[in-house]
């Protein structure tokens, strides 16, 4: 009870800020993961093919690996406030190109506005909680954060055929939030303030441009992390893009039972985030909390593969939620913990592990179909479920960072101080 009287308040700016970029984070993430649930009325309008389709689903994880380094990198240069403005304008723009698509190109091109700079998000928004939110309190944060992409994920599946149809359509739906999205920009711009984006301006230098890239790549907890989550986001894409179509051919449900089963997925993931800092301040340490997942996930995903039965399968889908996002919100607090490390070195982390893991969720929209042409789909997608060991075993050599660790390192400092 100590440890709760002991807390350092986190300032009514600081929730206002994070709470209207997070606003928009669950709205770019429902427009994301409604895409599998789309696929049928999409291709039908379009008259795309499966490799098209799956083209498309990869293509807003390639563009996020590739661009969102480059626009992290642009807050050496630009206010963080002003960086992030601009990136929900062009999610916007994307959003509605979706929309009006008449064709591959359209939508293609659309898809990559919005995800290759939303994916950024995240990043420019680390430097403004380093300046607004005590550290003490930052892996509470991080899992309210790390929710919101569940959040949007939940409303993308469970809720998001019934909203198709209120609405009129696919292209309506997307119409409607990307107007949503542009009213997050008008929010941001008149409440988020200006001077808690300023970063390397504050000293009177200007940084290097690649100078925070190279601090981050010095860092092993940012290279464990970044090198091992593609194995979780690969198995990840791989559920969302092909998993409903598989289980319609393979376990004959209906597609409201496929939503039903994936819509279980990211509730779970909402769950875990959520309480993945209670469970790590209770137990004290965060490393026991992060690697284990990497070896537990492919027995849970696998379930998803081979239980014939609906209520099991919504089990399976939970729990691979859960598990998923259990260590998230921790393995990010893992960079904010390095010792020394500067607020734009933090920032290229949070970048490069959202980047790697991007290129994950790329190979798993577009690899399963490449490799089951033959009619093996079934089979790649079991042998799928084995990508999550990857970051099992290099969060293994992570050090232990967590609140035993800090309480440890408070009492020495004091203790020298004196």
């Amino acid at each position: 009870m100590s440890n709760q009287a002991a807390k350092p308040k986190i300032p009514s700016i600081a929730w206002v800020t994070v709470a209207i970029i997070w606003l928009g984070y669950i709205i770019v993430n429902l427009t994301t993961f409604s895409w599998g649930m789309m696929k049928a009325d999409v291709v039908n309008d379009l008259g795309l093919t499966e490799v098209e389709f799956g083209v498309l689903g990869s293509s807003s994880w390639i563009l996020k690996a590739i661009l969102t380094i480059p626009v992290v990198l642009l807050i050496s240069r630009f206010n963080a406030k002003t960086l992030l403005r601009s990136i929900f304008i062009v999610a916007a723009l994307g959003i509605f190109l979706q929309g009006f698509a008449q064709n591959f190109t359209m939508i293609f091109i659309g898809r990559g506005l919005v995800y290759g700079v939303a994916a950024a998000v995240l990043a420019p928004l680390a430097v403004m909680k380093i300046k607004l939110i005590p550290k003490e309190r930052m892996t509470e944060v991080n899992s309210l954060e790390n929710f919101t992409a569940p959040a949007g994920q939940v409303l993308g599946t469970v809720a998001i055929l019934s909203f198709i149809t209120l609405m009129g359509g696919w292209r309506n739906t997307l119409i409607f939030m990307g107007g949503l999205l542009l009213l997050v920009v008008v929010f941001w711009s008149a409440l988020a303030k200006k001077e808690h984006g300023i970063t390397t301006k504050e000293s009177g230098e200007r940084v290097k441009f690649l100078q925070p890239l190279k601090e981050a790549l010095s860092h092993k907890e940012i290279l464990l992390l970044s090198f091992g989550w593609p194995g979780t986001g690969f198995i990840w894409n791989v559920v969302y893009t092909h998993w409903p179509a598989f289980a319609q051919q393979n376990f004959g449900l209906t597609p409201a039972q496929t939503g039903i089963v994936l819509g279980c997925l990211p509730i779970g993931s909402v769950i875990g985030s959520l309480l993945a800092a209670k469970i790590s301040n209770a137990l004290g340490y965060d490393k026991p909390l992060i690697w284990p997942w990497g070896f537990i996930l492919p027995f849970l995903y696998g379930g998803l593969m081979f239980a014939n039965s609906f209520p099991v399968l919504c089990i399976f889908s939970f729990l691979a939620g859960y598990g998923a996002y259990a260590f998230v919100p921790l393995g990010f607090t893992a960079i904010y913990k390095v010792k020394g490390i500067s607020p734009m070195a933090v920032s290229i982390g949070v970048a490069m592990i959202i980047t790697m893991n991007g290129l994950g969720g790329a190979m798993g929209s577009i690899l399963p179909p490449l490799l089951g042409a033959g009619g093996e789909m079934a089979l790649v997608m079991k042998v799928c479920c084995l990508s999550p060991i990857l970051f099992g075993m290099l969060t293994l050599f992570l050090p232990e960072r967590g609140r035993k660790y800090q309480e440890k390192e408070a009492a020495l400092t004091a203790q020298a101080g004196a």
